[in-house]
């Protein structure tokens, strides 16, 4: 059930704050190539880079070595969208846990 509306809430972001999110980003070369991109795909391509961009913003440091996310968008990223992917990251490692202790249950 978890893994469910964690999908679901993905989606609604993908479909709803996408656009926002990668419109902040424009020092960014690969996420404003996607921002033109994204209107006109469906919404299995947006909510893969709705994905790419979470793990971007979680854990940045590989993505700015790499070039593909520039530190001043990181910095001034908006934190409305912060707490969003915040929220979406805890439910996940909610899930990851829950998973974790219900197959210790069933092992045990």
């Amino acid at each position: 059930m978890l893994a469910l509306i964690s999908l679901l809430f993905s989606y609604y972001m993908s479909r709803r704050y996408l656009d926002g999110m990668l419109g902040a980003l424009k020092g960014s070369n690969y996420f404003a190539g996607w921002a033109t991109y994204l209107p006109h795909q469906g919404w299995h391509p947006r909510y893969l880079m709705f994905a790419k961009l979470r793990g971007m913003m979680f854990w940045p440091g590989p993505g700015i070595r790499r070039g593909i996310i520039s530190p001043d968008d990181v910095r001034n990223f908006p934190p409305q969208y912060k707490r969003l992917l915040k929220t979406q990251n805890v439910l996940d490692g909610v899930i990851v846990v829950w998973g974790t202790f219900v197959y210790l249950l069933i092992k045990l």
